[in-house]
């Protein structure tokens, strides 16, 4: 229920589009827990993205942007529509957003007194001037100590950054949640995890609430939010204690099903994920699947429980080198998508970008058929991607045109496109004064890596295009300093490499690509029956047109052992953080302590139920696992990150999982992306760490894994 709080002021501020207009009145009504019945009857009905994702980009955020104007204009003291307003218009109207948010500023400072003004002034600070932020939230807090927002944003503010406090972030959230215990507002709920010690209080509190408001509801949207109570309960348990959630669970099903019998495919999707969440026996979960498949055979949700099922029964090739096994699942895979196409007519990803993502691996298909797509897919993109995103989808197209050979002029077109609005993307996110010095490095490490990889592209496209004076543009860049990061080294010599080759310096081109292939931290491995390899590739023609012979060939393009460590590193890296003193419980309830595990060296995989990667990478660890499983002198952990632990059980039971798995969800060490791998040695010294799981990496993961568990050892 909606809340108002009055401040203590004799004006109100009516709000409208980043301004204030004052009128006299006797006090100022503030935004409560959620926002008013009005408001999210208009947001959930009028904004409704299945329905928004039908127009094209500017369509829709235009009409997105009228629709949260006109409700600012109605409802100038509600927080939601001017919060969203502010965003979007910082999103999608980047030239428009300075002047919207020297607006919200000079509100705040014309209207001290009001809480709300001095909430949104902080909001369009942040990042800016987070000083200023903090002065503005504090005096909301103070004129209005049971208006919840500044306290929210003020323990977002503390939970990471340069100004990171953990005390301060508990105070405000647990201030927040004091004055809204049955908040769904899903950034309050991640802040609160964050804390495990706030959940036996304050965790609890929030459960009973929010079990209480859902126990009187029959709404099937608001319904579903008892997929985020769950999550919510089975946090507050051990291990032990899951069976009797898990019955709860099934209760708490079956008044749903009576109260909306005849749900629509999104309903009855929801419901076969509260199932398989209680612990429903394979029967009963594919007699619901077959139900609404029946039902709403069309559907996007029948479509996910088909295509899951297909890739079921047809599994991927398990070699990676082997081309004849890859060209014949392709040929399966393709047609069984062309009849997806056809049968899903509301999959809109499907229809716009389905065909081209299917077709990107497959080197059998022809010129024509592949340009056809290509055109298909970029011509979606530009309708429904928009341009803040242009950058992303024109460099996978340049990539894929120059993979193949195929019109080069039109692949370095593409790439000076994506290059222009990342450099826009950049300067919108430049200014942030609250990014700790790690957050800095990390951005600008990733920003070299970025700048290396387009070059990289440009000049591949110049070479390919013979267009020389297009490389000279990139003399500067091409002949900066040597990155500080080893692993840039071989994409640094390679475009050096490539900018003498478009030159015709081939001598010069050829002394760089050796150092291109010397440097490189690993070679390329196979993926989907195709080895790509651009040095060589690259180098090897190069050498042929300068009269080069192939024994000489192959005594030049051989790996060098001068940089053995080098090599052996591959995507490995030193970890900047230091290992977690864990005490955690698996799955059994049996505890798990780091100081327990002295002794031992640990390879501790890091992963969720909703990881695409991990779920690749996993079958490979439970191989692994199994063949090591009985030694005394290593041992396998995994971290689970999913904030519902209660997920995990028939996750592992359906996937036949038995390695050790952690709920983990609280570690800030997990942060940073998954799946991630750790290696620590006997003395419980973190050594290595390895983010991301590498496609072709099959054959190789346990052979890698266990020479680095090995490299790590006492004494070696």
């Amino acid at each position: 229920m909606r809340t108002f709080f009055a401040a203590p002021a004799v004006l109100v501020a009516s709000f409208f589009y980043g301004s204030f207009h004052v009128q006299a009145q006797t006090a100022l009504s503030l935004p409560g827990c959620e926002a008013s019945p009005e408001v999210r009857k208009t947001l959930d009905e009028k904004l409704d993205y299945s329905e928004l994702d039908k127009m094209k980009y500017t369509e829709q955020h235009a009409f997105e942007r009228q629709v949260l104007e006109d409700l600012v204009a109605k409802y100038p003291r509600e927080l939601e529509p001017s919060e969203t307003l502010g965003s979007r218009i910082h999103q999608y109207f980047p030239d428009e957003y300075p002047a919207f948010r020297d607006r919200r500023i000079k509100a705040a400072k014309d209207n001290p007194n009001d809480p709300l003004a001095l909430l949104l002034g902080g909001e369009a600070l942040a990042g800016k001037d987070t000083p200023e932020t903090i002065r503005l939230w504090e005096a909301a807090k103070a004129k209005a100590p049971s208006f919840p927002w500044p306290a929210l944003k003020l323990a977002g503010l503390y939970a990471d950054g340069k100004r990171a406090d953990p005390v301060k972030m508990k105070e405000n959230i647990e201030a927040f949640f004091a004055s809204c215990p049955a908040s769904t507002d899903g950034y309050a709920q991640w802040l609160l995890m964050k804390d495990p010690a706030l959940q036996p209080k304050v965790g609890k509190a929030v459960a009973v609430a929010a079990r209480a408001r859902l126990e009187k509801e029959t709404d099937p949207k608001k319904l579903r939010d008892y997929g985020s109570l769950w999550g919510k309960e089975f946090r507050l348990l051990q291990p032990k204690e899951y069976d009797a959630e898990r019955t709860k669970v099934a209760q708490d099903l079956k008044r749903l099903e009576a109260l909306n019998p005849h749900g629509d495919a999104e309903w009855q999707a929801f419901l076969i994920k509260g199932y398989k969440q209680s612990g429903a026996s394979k029967e009963t979960l594919t007699a619901m699947e077959d139900r609404l498949i029946s039902e709403y055979p069309h559907s996007d949700q029948a479509e996910n429980i088909v295509s899951k099922r297909w890739n079921s029964d047809h599994k991927e090739p398990e070699d990676q080198s082997d081309a004849a096994a890859w060209t014949k699942y392709y040929q399966l895979d393709e047609e069984t998508e062309k009849a997806w196409i056809r049968d899903y007519p509301d999959d809109r990803y499907l229809q716009r970008f389905g065909w081209f993502e299917e077709i990107r691996s497959d080197d059998t298909i022809t010129e024509k058929e592949a340009i056809a797509a290509l055109e298909a897919y970029q011509q979606a993109v530009k309708d429904y991607r928009g341009s803040g995103m242009y950058w992303y989808y024109y460099h996978n197209i340049a990539d894929y045109l120059l993979g193949h050979g195929w019109q080069p002029a039109r692949a370095l077109d593409l790439v000076k496109q994506a290059q222009a609005e990342l450099a826009k993307a950049r300067a919108r996110d430049q200014d942030n004064d609250n990014l700790s010095d790690k957050e800095l490095k990390d951005r600008k490490d990733w920003q070299i890596k970025q700048d290396l990889d387009f070059n990289g592209l440009l000049l591949k496209a110049a070479l390919q295009a013979g267009l020389p004076d297009e490389a000279l543009k990139l003399r500067s860049c091409v002949e900066a300093p040597l990155p500080e990061d080893k692993k840039l080294l071989s994409g640094y010599w390679l475009n050096r490499a490539r900018f003498e080759a478009v030159q015709k310096h081939g001598q010069d081109a050829l002394t760089y690509y050796e150092l291109a292939l010397q440097t490189r931290s690993e070679a390329p491995k196979a993926y989907h029956g195709r080895l790509r390899d651009d040095v060589i590739d690259e180098s090897h023609a190069l050498w042929k047109t300068q009269g080069g012979t192939e024994a000489a060939w192959a005594v030049w393009s051989k790996p060098s052992a001068a940089a053995p460590e080098q090599l052996a590193e591959g995507r490995w890296e030193k970890p900047t953080k230091t290992l977690p003193v864990f005490e955690l419980s698996d799955m059994s309830g049996k505890i798990w302590r780091l100081k327990d595990l002295d002794g031992k060296t640990l390879l501790i995989n890091v992963w969720a139920t909703w990881c695409g990667p991990c779920q690749t990478e996993l079958p490979h660890l439970q191989k692994f696992y199994e063949k090591i499983k009985g030694r005394t002198d290593i041992q396998i952990l995994t971290f689970d990150v999913d904030a519902n632990p209660g997920l995990l059980g028939p996750f592992l039971k359906e996937k036949g999982f038995t390695f050790p798995v952690l709920s983990a969800y609280t570690l800030e060490a997990t942060n940073g992306g998954i799946p991630q791998n750790w290696i620590v040695d006997p003395h419980g010294s973190w050594k290595w760490t390895q983010l991301g799981y590498r496609p072709g990496s099959d054959a190789d993961f346990e052979k890698e894994m266990l020479e680095k568990l090995e490299s790590v050892k006492v004494g070696k």
